[in-house]
């Protein structure tokens, strides 16, 4: 991973180099920012995330398209790629006044104010092409991602032949990173406020970041998410009450958001699934928690996979996730930060956070036996890979998985006999055991929210 970490800490460096240059519009030198060259064909735009408003700096653009658009060959097994898309950077603001502003002339943008403004930017520069009939592809990453999620709110309110113009939808692609909109766990997604008392958007007092936009519309547009596990503001838990989770995900925000042009493991990315038209994955991550442990060589490395197990299992019952591989996420023994329903399928209701989130508890029990076994073979099989040891045999493993197995076994038994009994009651889409076990919450923050959204709409109207 040290090969892309100059990268990042260059990227940060050139970026501030340019709030000093350069304000939101100003043309970089990519042909995305000269007015008088028309984008033919298949054609995508770049964006940057917070801090970085032109993505044509430094070796930004040429590690995303490396990773996430135009890799040599896909780093796993179908991955999206666009090898036909002539890319280009576009300049978006990307403020957070007033934590990240531009220095002046440039205007101090809010959040919100630079999400607005960087929707208008992007749509002037997408719909003409549309209507022109060309295939365009949005690259966003963390504000600009959110910024893509305004724009496809915007074109599905004006639909073709709605009086936004004629073009094809399915002409329009979205690539995302680090996606705070992001439907199964982004921050604002998570915590939404809704207007109440008018229709002017709620904003967070002081700080101006943008509650009413939505989550990410899974449909309308053919769009990929990849989101790193863990990222504290595009993997958010659903449960606030694990805390855990919560201070795993806040140092994650850290580690693990402002890394995705360093990841190095997009090998291991795993496939989510797809809703609607939107495919879902993740890349592991270490839990960020454990970050200063691992950072000690091979000590840390002991202790970190000595405690790996069980802090992970907890910390993924705060996504609505038993941890249990045997149900792994489509039929693979992945577990990990997203709900899944009795079946090991990705929940698509896991969106605004909540309380007593609903798994199944023997999986939450075979997912506990799993971890105990694992806080002692990990470990043991470090200490003897560092003497030149071969690792713990796979029969000893498994017979230390005994318990595992069996509660799996008895689990599968009574789940098959509820689902039978519920498709012969007709009763399976309410209280099938994929209904009742999907990892979403039984008490939901949303009425508290409301009440919440109008607080906030009277400090808004005040000018907080």
């Amino acid at each position: 991973m040290q090969h892309r970490r100059s990268l990042g800490a260059a990227l940060l460096v050139a970026a501030s180099v340019l709030s000093v240059t350069c304000g939101p519009g100003t043309p970089g030198p990519g042909a995305a920012d000269r007015p008088g060259v028309a984008l033919l064909g298949n054609e995508g735009w770049i964006m940057g995330p917070t801090s970085i408003p032109d993505p044509t700096v430094g070796g930004y653009m040429d590690a995303v398209l490396d990773l996430f658009l135009q890799p040599a060959s896909p780093w796993f097994p179908g991955q999206p790629t666009f090898p036909s898309y002539d890319f280009a950077g576009l300049v978006t603001p990307n403020q957070f006044c007033p934590l990240v502003c531009l220095p002046p002339p440039n205007p101090y943008l809010t959040f919100a104010q630079s999400i607005a403004r960087g929707t208008e930017i992007l749509q002037a520069a997408v719909v003409p092409q549309l209507e022109n009939g060309d295939n365009v592809t949005v690259f966003g990453y963390s504000q600009s991602a959110t910024v893509s999620t305004q724009l496809m709110i915007d074109l599905l309110a004006n639909a073709p032949g709605g009086g936004g113009g004629v073009y094809d939808p399915d002409n329009l692609n979205f690539v995302l990173i680090g996606n705070p909109s992001n439907p199964l766990g982004g921050v604002l997604t998570r915590f939404p406020a809704y207007p109440v008392l008018s229709d002017q958007p709620i904003t967070l007092p002081f700080l101006g970041i943008p509650l009413s936009i939505g989550p990410t519309p899974t449909s309308g547009f053919d769009t990929t998410i990849y989101t790193g596990e863990y990222d504290g503001l595009a993997n958010f838990p659903q449960d606030p009450a694990n805390l855990l989770a919560m201070v795993n995900a806040l140092i994650g925000t850290a580690t693990v958001h402002f890394s995705y042009i360093d990841f190095d493991n997009l090998a291991d990315t795993i496939d989510l699934g797809r809703i609607g038209d939107t495919d879902f994955y993740l890349i592991p991550q270490q839990l960020p928690i454990l970050w200063p442990i691992y950072q000690l060589g091979d000590v840390g490395k002991v202790i970190g996979d000595a405690l790996t197990p069980m802090l992970k299992l907890v910390i993924d019952w705060g996504y609505g996730n038993p941890g249990d591989p045997f149900v792994g996420i489509n039929g693979t023994d992945a577990v990990g930060p997203w709900a899944v329903t009795a079946g090991g399928q990705l929940a698509d209701g896991s969106d605004v956070a909540g309380f007593g989130l609903r798994m199944d508890p023997l999986q939450m029990l075979a997912g506990l036996q799993y971890a105990v076994v694992h806080s002692f073979v990990d470990p043991v099989n470090d200490l003897l890979g560092f003497a030149g040891q071969s690792p713990l045999s796979d029969s000893f493993v498994d017979a230390l998985l005994t318990g595992y197995h069996l509660t799996n076994v008895v689990d599968a038994h009574l789940l098959g006999a509820w689902n039978e009994l519920a498709v012969s009651l007709n009763v399976t889409e309410w209280l099938g055991p994929d209904a009742v076990f999907n990892g979403e919450p039984l008490i939901s923050l949303a009425p508290m929210l409301e009440m919440g959204a109008v607080v906030f709409e009277m400090l808004n109207f005040l000018g907080a």
